[in-house]
C-alpha cells in the first residue's frame, strides 16, 4: 500500500433531502459534525483526504482539507462528485466514504487495498448488501465514468456493475456501515439504538 498513490474522498455533495435539506455532513452527533467523525477515523488510515461538497463550502474548509465542488451542473450525486475529484486529483486511485457514516471501519483503507488484484474497481460488502458509497476506483476508469454521466446514468451501483467491481467482505464489521439519512436515524444513533 505504501507505493500506491491513493486519495480518499469524503462524499458530502448531496442535497440532504431526507434530512430536511440540512447538510448531512454538518449535522451534529455527540457534539461534532458527522463529517468530523469520518475525518477522525479516516485520517488514521490515509494521509491524503479531500471533501466533495457543493454547499456550505466555507464550513467544510474549516476542517483543513481540500474541498472540491462538482464540475457538472445539477449535482448528479455521488458519481458526479467522484468524477470531479478524479479529474483534479493526481492520485492513481480514489477510495470513497460517505460523509454520514460515523463508524467507518478503522481498517477500511487497508482492507480494501489488500484485495487489489488487477481489477480497476472494488466495493465493500457488509454481508447483506453492497455498500456502493465505499469503493476503491482506479483513475483508469475516468473515461467510463464520464460516459456514464453523459448518458445520465447517475447510480453508483450501476457504474460499479458496469466496470465489474470486485467485492470486499466486511461482514464482520457490518455495523460500521450504518449511515444517517433522516432525523430519525440521527436520533436513534444518538440514543444508542
Amino acid at each position: 500500500m505504501e507505493n500506491l498513490k491513493i486519495s480518499a474522498v469524503i462524499l458530502a455533495g448531496g442535497r440532504g433531502q431526507r434530512m430536511g435539506t440540512q447538510n448531512k455532513g454538518l449535522v451534529p452527533l455527540a457534539q461534532q459534525p458527522l463529517i468530523a467523525h469520518v475525518i477522525s477515523r479516516l485520517s488514521k488510515q490515509i494521509s491524503r483526504i479531500v471533501i466533495s461538497a457543493n454547499d456550505d463550502l466555507d464550513a467544510y474548509r474549516q476542517f483543513g482539507l481540500p474541498v472540491i465542488p462538482d464540475q457538472l451542473q445539477n449535482y448528479p450525486g455521488p458519481l458526479g462528485g467522484i468524477f470531479s475529484v478524479m479529474q483534479g486529483e493526481p492520485s492513481d486511485w480514489l477510495i470513497t466514504v460517505p460523509c454520514d457514516t460515523p463508524y467507518l471501519p478503522l481498517d477500511y483503507v487497508q482492507r480494501m487495498c489488500a484485495h487489489m488484484n488487477g481489477h480497476d474497481a472494488y466495493v465493500a460488502h457488509d454481508g447483506i448488501r453492497q455498500q456502493s458509497g465505499f469503493c476503491l476506483l482506479s483513475r483508469r476508469l475516468l473515461p467510463q465514468l464520464e460516459q456514464c454521466l453523459q448518458a445520465n446514468q447517475f447510480a453508483v451501483y450501476r457504474f460499479l456493475e458496469a466496470v465489474a467491481a470486485q467485492t470486499v467482505d466486511f461482514a464482520d464489521e457490518a455495523a460500521a456501515f450504518v449511515n444517517i439519512n433522516t432525523p430519525d436515524d440521527l436520533a436513534k444513533l444518538a440514543n444508542g439504538n
